[in-house]
């Protein structure tokens, strides 16, 4: 009789609520966006969260075989990174973009929109000046 692999050890009720959380974290994290900059700023909240919920589901599922669910995790842990960066940048350009939807929201013709949105480059780009930032002349609008 051939010898019987080891059998896969049980995922407790723990790592089960932990894997729950932190996929619907991560299913609102990148849903946030979604709504707008006034709701992207949620993503400060969300992004922490998540990473955290992620992190406790990995050590949680040790010496489990799910290699495909902790791809996704780990996946997940960056984009709880660059939706963190997200909503900093959101705070850092808070007045220029709150102008820029102000503007397209009162904008009705595609010149228009576009006239806002040149408005809104240029004034990143002096808060970038204000800085002693600068971007490089090929990556400039």
């Amino acid at each position: 009789m051939p010898p019987t692999p080891d059998a896969a050890p049980e995922v407790g009720a723990g790592a089960r609520r932990a894997v729950q959380w932190s996929l619907g974290l991560l299913t609102a994290m990148l849903l946030v966006p979604l709504f707008g900059p006034t709701w992207g700023l949620s993503s400060l909240i969300l992004a922490p969260a998540a990473a955290a919920a992620m992190i406790t589901a990995l050590v949680m599922l040790r010496g489990v075989r799910l290699t495909g669910l902790k791809v996704v995790l780990a996946i997940g842990i960056g984009a709880s990174a660059i939706a963190l960066m997200y909503g900093l940048g959101l705070v850092i350009l808070h007045d220029q973009v709150q102008a820029l939807t102000d503007c397209q929201a009162n904008a009705i013709t595609q010149t228009a929109r576009q006239v806002c949105l040149d408005e809104y480059e240029q004034s990143y780009l002096d808060l970038l000046e204000e800085w002693g930032l600068t971007v490089p002349t090929g990556l400039a609008p």
